[in-house]
């Protein structure tokens, strides 16, 4: 029997994630599994625990006005750890755009998106 409130949509995107708080922070990358409008699912690199409040930024496959690269910024709890990712309820999310320079190549991580908003900021 299906528990899940919302639908989910089998969606891959690259996906950056942090940890946040003090103690046991991590990093990775990964990508989608699935996602809906209340979590989703990450194929991860790092393991995280149950209940650890995630950062995530997700590659948006569309473009804001046909141009305009955008990223979905969301936070919330690990509700399921698997052996190679976790799921995620959302506690809030929101869209933002990136210019094309503020893009970071494929797998330069946050790092890569720090240098992409160094030149930015020099151009």
């Amino acid at each position: 029997m299906e528990r899940r409130s919302k639908i989910r949509y089998p969606v891959t995107l690259n996906v950056r994630y942090r940890t946040l708080g003090r103690t046991d922070r991590i990093s990775g990358m990964g990508r989608t599994v699935n996602i809906s409008s209340g979590g989703l699912l990450v194929e991860a690199d790092q393991r995280t625990q149950v209940g650890a409040k995630v950062e995530l930024n997700i590659e948006w496959p569309s473009l804001l006005d046909g141009s305009i690269p955008l990223q979905l910024v969301a936070v919330g709890r690990v509700v399921r750890c698997l052996e190679s990712g976790f799921a995620l309820a959302f506690k809030e999310y929101q869209f933002r755009t990136l210019s094309r320079k503020m893009q970071a190549a494929p797998g330069e991580g946050w790092d890569g998106m720090e240098n992409a908003m160094m030149r930015s900021a020099r151009a």
